[in-house]
C-alpha cells in the first residue's frame, strides 16, 4: 500500500524549452548512437549493455593507451564482471592531457576561490605543468604503481591536483573528510595500507584556523605504513609538530628542469581511489573504484545528468573526502568542462557567499545538497539573488524535503532553472536516478534511472513492480561498480550481490507512480512499517518541516506490541525556542496526523536542540534508533558531533 504524500505529485514544476533540448548532450548522444528517442535509448541499453557502455566510452571520445578486447569479460556473474578488459588507460590523461592534444592547452581547466577571497586559474597546460611537478615529487620519495596514499585536504585546488597526480602514476589515492578527527583519518590510512598522507596543516573556516596537525600526528601514530607526509601550508605558522617524513607541498618536484611525465599504462580495472563509506556496525567499508570504470560512468554523467561540456563550469559545494567531488572534477574535466572549488563556508562572512562565488567564477552548474539549502534558508534576509551564468542546479546526498525544493526553485531561481536530482551513490560511481535537462521535472522527483542501469523497484523477494514502494534494485552490472572492497572481497558479495541471484540490493526504499515519476523515500532499513504500512522517513520529515518553527527532522520507528512499530519523532528548532517544546510537539502531532491520517499519529514526539548527522549532512536516522533504543550506535566516526547522541540517549 502507498500512501500520499506531500512529496508525491503529479505536478511538472519545468518543461525543457527549446534551448535546452537543442544543447543536451543526452539527445546529441542518442541521436549518434542511433537512437530516436530517450525510451528508446533506454530500452536499448537495457536489453544490451556492453553496447551501451561501449558506445558512451566512444562517444565521450576517451583515449586507450591499448585498446580493449571487450566491452565486458561477462554478465552471468556480477560482481566479479570486468569491464574494458585488455585495455591500458589512464584517467589524468583522458581527463587532462586529452584536451591538450585537441588543442584546447589554453583553454580554462580549474578555477579557485578562497574563504579569504583569493582567486585563480589555470588552463589546461598549466594545469598538466602542476600535476607533473607533483606525479615528479611522488615519484622521487619512492611512491609508484599500486601505493595508496591518503588524500586529507579541504576544497583546494591542491587536493584536485593530489587526486590527479595519483592517478597519473597509478598510486592509489585515499580521499578523507579533511574535518575527520584521528581516529577516523587512522583508521582509513590502516586498512588501506597507505605508504603516504598528503594533508593540510590547517585551513580558514568561518575567519578561524583549524589546525589540523595535531590530529594529523596522532592519526599517523595509528598508521604505521604511512612514511611520507606531504603537508600542504594553508595556513601560515602552524609548523609543529613534526609528522612522519614530512615534505612541504611546494618542495615537490622543485629545482627540477621541467619534464613531462608519462602517464602510466593501467589496466583498466586497475584501482583509481578507495572510498571508505561507513554503516551502522563493524569498519568502515573500503570501495574500490577503477581508473576507466569511474571515468566513463562519472564522465557520462557529468554529460548526461548535469548537461556539461566545453564552455561550461561546473562546481559541487562539498568536500574532497566525499564522492560527488571526484564525480566533478573528474567527471566535469573527462565531459570537456572547466571546473571551480571553492575552498570556504558558503554562508560566510554572509549568507549569500555562494551565490557571489558562484557569479564570480562563471559558474554554469552547481551542486548542492538539501542540508546546505535548508541552512541557507534559515537565514534568507530577502533581496535579489544574482546567478550570473548558472543555467542548471544539482543535488544529491539526501532526499529533498518540499519546503527546501520549493526555496531553491521559486527564490533562488525564480522556478527558472532545472533542479537535476541526483542519486546513486559512492558504490556505483555515480547516479542511478537522475533528472534531466531533456525532460520534464517533478518536485522532489527523478525522471527515472539512467541508461544502461537496469534499475528496477521491487518487492521483499526481488520481483521487478511496475508502480509501487519497494527496493530499489540493479538488474545488472555498471563500469562503475567496485572492483572489490579493499582487502575484504567477501563483504562486497554478502553487501550487495547476496539478497536475490544476480541482482544488486542497494539499500534505499524508491518508489514509482502511477505517472511514472521516480522518488527516493529514504534507507530501507529506515523503512516504517506501522499497523501494516509502510512509510518512508522522508514523508513523515516533510510535513514536520513544513512547520514554520522546525528547522529539520528525523523519524525512526520503534517497536510496538499492537502496531508492530510506532513512530517517534526528533523535530529540530532553535535553542530559544525550546521553551515552546509542548507546543511545537503538539503542533507536529497534528499535522503528521491530519496529512498522513490518524493511524500513523507520532507515538512520542522529542523537541530537540541538534540532531546527529554526517560530517556531509546526512541525519543518522539508524544511529538515533539504535540509541534511543538503548543499543550500540556503531560506527560514528562520520559524525559531525557525536554528543547530539547525549539527548537522544536521555530524551526516552
Amino acid at each position: 500500500m502507498t500512501l500520499a504524500s506531500p512529496l508525491t505529485s503529479s505536478d511538472t514544476v519545468w518543461r525543457p524549452g527549446h534551448a535546452e533540448l537543442d544543447r543536451s548532450r543526452i539527445l546529441a548522444f542518442a541521436s549518434w548512437a542511433g537512437c530516436a528517442t530517450l525510451p528508446e535509448l533506454n530500452a536499448r541499453a537495457d536489453a544490451d549493455p556492453e553496447w551501451f557502455w561501449g558506445s558512451v566510452a566512444t562517444w565521450l571520445g576517451l583515449d586507450w593507451i591499448s585498446a580493449p578486447e571487450s566491452v565486458a569479460d561477462q554478465l552471468s556473474e556480477p560482481h566479479t564482471t570486468r569491464w574494458f578488459t585488455g585495455g591500458q588507460f589512464n584517467i589524468t590523461d583522458n581527463a587532462v592531457n586529452r584536451w591538450i592534444r585537441a588543442g584546447r592547452g589554453n583553454h580554462t581547466a580549474l578555477l579557485w576561490e578562497d574563504e579569504d577571497g583569493s582567486r585563480g586559474q589555470w588552463s589546461f597546460s598549466e594545469l598538466d605543468r602542476e600535476i607533473d611537478r607533483v606525479c615528479r615529487g611522488l615519484l622521487a620519495a619512492g611512491i609508484g604503481v599500486g601505493d595508496t596514499v591518503g588524500i586529507q585536504l579541504p576544497m583546494v585546488r591542491e587536493a584536485a591536483v593530489a587526486q590527479l597526480a595519483c592517478a597519473k602514476i597509478g598510486a592509489i589515492s585515499v580521499p578523507i573528510f579533511s574535518g575527520y578527527g584521528a581516529t577516523a583519518v587512522g583508521d582509513r590510512l590502516r586498512i588501506a595500507g597507505a605508504v603516504a598522507h598528503i594533508v593540510a596543516n590547517g585551513f580558514d573556516r568561518r575567519g578561524k584556523v583549524v589546525n589540523v596537525r595535531d590530529e594529523a600526528a596522532k592519526a599517523l601514530e595509528a598508521a604505521a605504513t604511512v612514511k611520507v607526509t606531504i603537508v600542504v601550508n594553508l595556513a601560515p605558522g602552524l609548523n609543529h609538530p613534526q609528522l612522519p617524513g614530512e615534505v612541504r607541498w611546494e618542495d615537490l618536484g622543485a629545482g627540477d628542469t621541467y619534464e613531462t611525465v608519462e602517464a602510466a599504462a593501467l589496466p583498466s580495472d586497475h584501482p583509481l581511489f578507495i572510498a571508505f563509506t561507513s554503516g551502522t556496525t563493524g569498519a568502515p567499508k573500503g570501495v574500490v573504484l577503477s581508473q576507466a570504470g569511474f571515468a566513463v560512468k562519472a564522465g557520462s554523467d557529468a554529460a548526461f545528468s548535469f548537461d556539461i561540456g566545453e564552455r561550461d563550469t561546473a562546481m559541487w559545494i562539498t568536500d574532497p573526502g566525499w564522492i560527488m567531488s571526484p564525480i566533478t572534477v573528474l567527471g566535469g574535466l573527462i565531459a570537456g568542462s572547466s571546473v571551480a572549488l571553492y575552498g570556504g563556508s558558503p554562508d560566510y562572512p554572509h549568507p549569500g557567499r555562494m551565490w557571489d562565488v558562484v557569479r564570480s567564477l562563471g559558474v554554469t552548474m552547481l551542486g548542492i545538497s538539501p542540508t546546505l539549502v535548508r541552512s541557507l534558508m534559515s537565514q534568507d534576509t530577502g533581496g535579489t539573488i544574482d546567478l550570473g551564468a548558472l543555467r542548471v542546479i544539482a543535488s544529491s546526498g539526501e532526499a529533498w524535503t518540499p519546503d527546501a525544493y520549493d526555496w531553491v526553485f521559486e527564490r533562488v531561481t525564480g522556478s527558472s532553472l532545472p533542479i537535476i536530482n541526483y542519486s546513486g551513490g559512492t558504490e556505483v560511481s555515480g547516479a542511478i536516478l537522475s533528472n534531466l535537462t531533456a525532460l520534464p521535472i517533478h518536485p522532489c522527483g527523478f525522471a527515472g534511472p539512467l541508461p544502461g542501469m537496469g534499475a528496477r523497484v521491487v518487492h521483499d523477494d526481488g520481483r521487478a513492480m511496475d508502480c509501487g514502494l519497494g527496493e530499489l534494485a540493479l538488474s545488472r552490472p555498471s563500469p562503475g561498480m567496485p572492483v572489490t572492497f579493499w582487502g575484504a572481497p567477501g563483504r562486497y558479495f554478502n553487501t550487495y550481490w547476496d539478497r536475490w541471484p544476480g541482482t544488486w540490493f542497494h539499500g534505499d526504499w524508491a518508489e514509482i507512480t502511477d505517472q511514472g515519476v521516480w522518488y527516493i523515500r529514504g534507507r530501507s532499513d529506515d523503512t516504517l512499517k506501522i499497523a501494516g504500512k509502510r512509510l518512508g522517513p522522508a514523508e513523515v520529515e516533510a510535513v514536520v518541516n513544513a512547520l514554520p518553527m522546525i528547522l529539520e527532522s528525523a523519524a525512526i520507528g520503534v517497536p510496538d506490541a499492537i502496531k508492530g512499530e510506532s513512530l517517534v519523532v526528533f523535530a529540530r528548532v532553535a535553542s530559544a525556542d525550546l521553551v515552546n517544546a509542548h507546543d511545537i510537539a503538539y503542533a507536529v502531532e497534528r499535522a503528521v496526523a491530519s496529512a498522513l491520517g490518524k493511524p500513523l499519529k507520532p507515538k512520542k514526539i522529542h523537541v530537540v536542540d541538534t540532531l546527529p548527522r554526517t560530517r556531509s549532512g546526512k541525519i543518522l536516522r539508524r544511529v538515533i534508533r539504535s540509541v534511543y533504543l538503548g543499543n550500540p550506535p556503531g560506527d560514528t566516526s562520520s559524525m559531525e558531533d557525536p554528543s547530539a547522541l547525549i539527548a537522544i540517549g536521555e530524551s526516552k
